[in-house]
């Protein structure tokens, strides 16, 4: 009898076990190489985080507002505290810092306090990978093909990069890229409350991602157009009247979420004047508006997959009302502890963004009063032309991501499918793929950053996937076999490049000395400030 290949008997291990496979492996390269590193390395964002994991710890308001950061700050709060009362950790309030004027004492206390923080990005990082892998599996069907893109995504630029340090993207990311998958699934599911649940959550964490950081914006975009592309028929189903008082109870319970968080947003925009940056309009008259835009895209595309889709008037009733009482519930979380420039900065998110692309690009942007302008759009070429230099490498060799060799699968497998008539197939790959570069693209307003990845890998892996899952036969037979999995251990082991080269060019952590006051102000100088 033929052994089977190493991937299927692989895959036939409990899933469970998989799952922790993935995330002991993520857990020790971190523990390995860059967990150590001195607290100050990534003085921004890690200093600033735990500081306001301090801050919340006392009581006391937020002071720092670029992201405007406020769902990490509520998490690093409550990890601070579960540590600090297990006696795993020695403060978790600001007023619990040794003085400032003991500089041994204060260097080990932000050592102590960073290295917590590092500890909950492999928490979150392994948990984001382990929740992938398992919506890819549903999604898919197959085990091997949801294995190996929990590997890739585990190992990929982002969370490589966003397990070794603290960053507000990694939960926000976490966040809607697990929406964007559990609306894929629910979509391939027939009606029901099951898939009216998973689109209810879905809902929930694109608000917590944007309360995170409102640059998740942009991907929760894209998630009405792949639920079209991803739709399903369900011939069998139909409008009971147990559906239609399912609609009337989730609908209910939305209209109760949803008028306080409108009326949130509403003092958001109503307060843009009021913004601790100095946000100028969008243009076109669309500053206090494009919000209802925003929701009003939403809405046709809950519309639009429900007419394509031949979805039951009454499913699609109580998926709608999921979806916005989730959302709500979402925005909802600001009140958990009130700031109005948190409310103002998810309201207003476009010049909110805008604020930070005018500093990074000061000289492209002078002059430019208005968000929409030549300036933007010079930028926004010039990022869309470097992210496809980069797939090409010959014509940019800088910043390569490993999963580069993910892309080109993906690339040529949708083709494949394109020419085997698999056409459907091949265009929701390729639009999961395209979304990843348009992401980039944008990011790049902000300066190409490899933590950024985090919103994208996700993308490029389930392309992949989604067109391999159609290929099962590369699989089944040896040779493609072992060029796909070389091209995974290829991932892998590429993912320690940089973190290998971070530990020996360690930077002067004097440069951060100009800043920090500004955002930490209840702390005194740094050891290395003196």
């Amino acid at each position: 009898m033929t052994r089977a290949p190493l991937l299927q008997r692989l895959s036939e291990t409990p899933w469970w076990v998989l799952c922790l496979g993935i995330a002991a492996a993520m857990a020790l390269s971190v523990l390995l190489i860059g967990f150590r590193l001195p607290y100050w390395v990534h003085a921004d964002q890690d200093l600033v985080l735990a500081y306001h994991g301090l801050l919340f710890g006392d009581g006391l308001p937020q002071e720092y507002f670029d992201h405007p950061g406020y769902g990490y700050f509520l998490v690093i709060d409550g990890w601070y505290r579960l540590l600090h009362g297990l006696g795993l950790l020695p403060m978790a309030t600001l007023s619990a810092l040794p003085p400032a004027a003991d500089p041994v004492a204060t260097a080990a206390a932000w050592q102590s306090l960073v290295e917590a923080g590092r500890a909950l990005s492999i928490l979150l990082t392994a948990s984001f990978a382990m929740v992938y892998a398992t919506l890819v599996k549903s999604l898919v069907g197959d085990r091997r093909v949801a294995l190996l893109a929990g590997i890739l995504v585990a190992f990929g630029v982002g969370l490589t990069a966003q397990g070794r340090q603290m960053r507000t993207d990694l939960l926000s990311a976490g966040f809607v890229v697990t929406a964007l998958l559990l609306v894929l699934v629910a979509v391939r599911r027939p009606p029901g409350g099951k898939s009216a649940l998973l689109l209810g959550l879905a809902g929930l964490l694109v608000g917590l991602a944007m309360v995170t950081k409102v640059q998740a914006v942009f991907l929760a975009l894209g998630i009405p157009v792949a639920a079209l592309l991803f739709g399903r028929r369900f011939e069998e189903a139909g409008n009971s009247a147990g559906s239609w008082t399912l609609a009337a109870v989730v609908g209910a319970l939305a209209l109760a979420a949803l008028i306080p968080a409108a009326g949130l947003i509403a003092e958001g925009i109503a307060g843009w004047g009021r913004a601790v940056y100095p946000y100028k309009p969008v243009g076109g008259g669309l500053s206090g508006h494009y919000q209802g835009l925003v929701a009003g895209w939403a809405l046709l595309g809950m519309a639009v997959h429900a007419w394509v889709w031949r979805v039951p008037r009454a499913h699609a009733a109580t998926a709608a009302a999921a979806v916005l009482l989730g959302l709500a519930l979402g925005l909802l979380a600001l009140d958990l502890r009130p700031n109005e420039q948190n409310v103002i900065a998810v309201a207003n998110f476009v010049e909110h963004m805008f604020v930070f692309t005018s500093w990074r690009h000061a000289t492209a942007l002078q002059g430019q009063e208005q968000v929409v302008g030549e300036g933007l759009l010079t930028l926004l070429l010039g990022g869309v032309g470097r992210t496809l230099a980069i797939r090409t490498i010959v014509l940019h060799p800088d910043n390569i991501p490993q999963t580069i060799v993910v892309e080109w699968f993906a690339l040529a497998a949708s083709v494949v499918l394109w020419r085997r008539g698999e056409r459907l197939a091949a265009i929701q790959a390729l639009f999961m793929l395209l979304m990843a570069w348009g992401l980039e693209a944008l990011f790049s307003l902000r300066g190409f950053q490899r933590a950024y990845a985090a919103y994208t890998d996700p993308l490029a892996v389930l392309s992949a996937a989604w067109a391999l899952a159609r290929m099962p036969e590369l699989l089944d037979r040896a040779k493609p076999r072992r060029a796909i999995l070389g091209g995974v251990v290829l991932v892998v082991v590429a993912a320690h490049a940089w973190p290998i080269v971070e530990t020996r060019r360690l930077p002067n952590p004097a440069t951060h000395c100009e800043w920090i006051p500004v955002y930490m102000t209840r702390v005194g100088p740094f050891p290395f400030c003196r």
